[in-house]
């Protein structure tokens, strides 16, 4: 009658078995690294800026004669834009043309008129004072005519200052004015933007100012090309923080072989950078699991044989950006840790392990 025994308590152990592989929670997993081998990335919006964008206005106050482009030429540098009417100048300079004439024949006849009587000086036939006389007219007449050269270069100049040129090369982005229009220095009749040389601006929050100024490289996607990335690297950060945004201005700048980039164009970069603290460990913020009392946990998964098993471990973090965080206690480095499938894990609960794949996660690399 106690024969049955024995195989009603084996089934029994298959049993329990069994219902321990059942209830294995699928989880996958990853490695914790240590900072210093980790490239980290961060993703912030911003906006193609020209290097280079000028209000252009006249040198003179006057009317305008004809203006030589229109909103989307593009211009070289030293190209005249707007020419003004200039024709009371021109007469100005036309008069003081016909005064050098006048002083070049004057001093011409000066220096005759002392050259005629030099030998009768030394010879006594001519009076010394009469023959300074004609010395000293002759280098007045040379010093008129270097008066009148000046002012020639003035009115040449003040011809100048009527025509409007292209500082440097670029579009027309404004047209402000047309033909017969009056117009004072100082007003914008043209905009022009240089188109050569971009940059692409960030506006950045002042905690992540100093992961940018260490970026290794960086990319740009822009919005109206998805599927493109363009090159690019930190150029300057503006130490200048905005009183409203409270955001500091970075600007990078890119290769665009293409020149697929024109100022206004949207888009999002995409910078690297290596944790400034190199002795810490880090995990990815999927790992992390948060309680209501802000205490920061991570599930370790140890394997014995052929059984997983987790256990919670509390960590103390140091923030983080993008996808990862800096741990600075609670980890040492080279524990497997519960990326997916954390969620409702108890003590020494049996889990089924599966390698998290990092090709996913940008910012383990």
């Amino acid at each position: 009658m106690c024969r049955p025994t024995v195989p009603i308590i084996l089934l029994a152990l298959v049993g329990v078995a069994f219902g321990e592989e059942e209830r294995a929670v699928p989880v996958e997993i990853m490695t914790v690294l240590r900072s210093a081998e980790v490239v980290e990335e961060i993703r912030l919006t911003g906006t193609v800026s020209s290097q280079r964008r000028a209000r252009l206005s006249p040198r003179s106050v006057g009317l305008v004669e004809s203006v030589e482009v229109d909103a989307g030429d593009e211009v070289k540098k030293g190209a005249t834009l707007l020419r003004m009417d200039s024709r009371l100048a021109e007469i100005e300079l036309k008069l003081v043309r016909a005064q050098i004439e006048t002083a070049e024949i004057q001093r011409k006849d000066a220096i005759r008129r002392f050259d005629e009587v030099k030998e009768l000086i030394d010879d006594g036939a001519f009076a010394k004072t009469e023959a300074g006389t004609l010395q000293a007219s002759a280098a007045i007449s040379g010093a008129d005519l270097k008066v009148l050269k000046v002012k020639e270069q003035q009115a040449q100049e003040r011809i100048e200052r009527h025509r409007l040129v292209a500082p440097f090369s670029g579009i027309i982005a404004r047209k402000a004015t047309e033909s017969g229009e009056w117009v004072d220095t100082g007003t914008m009749v043209l905009e022009l933007v240089e188109t050569g040389a971009l940059w692409f601006d960030l506006q950045v929050a002042q905690e992540f100012v100093a992961a940018l100024r260490g970026a290794e490289r960086a990319e740009v996607t822009l919005d109206s090309y998805p599927g493109h990335t363009l090159e690019a690297e930190v150029d300057v950060v503006v130490p200048v923080k905005d009183p409203v945004s409270r955001t500091f201005l970075t600007r990078l700048t890119f290769k665009d072989g293409e020149k697929l980039a024109s100022p206004g164009m949207s888009g999002t970069a995409t910078l690297f950078y290596r944790p400034r603290n190199e002795s810490a460990t880090v995990v990815p913020r999927d790992a992390v699991v948060r309680t209501a009392d802000g205490t920061a946990t991570v599930w370790i998964v140890t394997e014995t044989g052929n059984r997983a098993t987790v256990r919670a471990v509390k960590i103390r973090t140091a923030g983080g950006l993008g996808k990862v965080i800096e741990v600075t206690e609670g980890l040492q480095g080279g524990e497997k840790v519960v990326v997916r499938g954390n969620e409702g894990l108890t003590e020494n609960q049996a889990v089924s392990v599966q390698q998290h794949d990092p090709a996913g996660e940008a910012a383990l690399r």
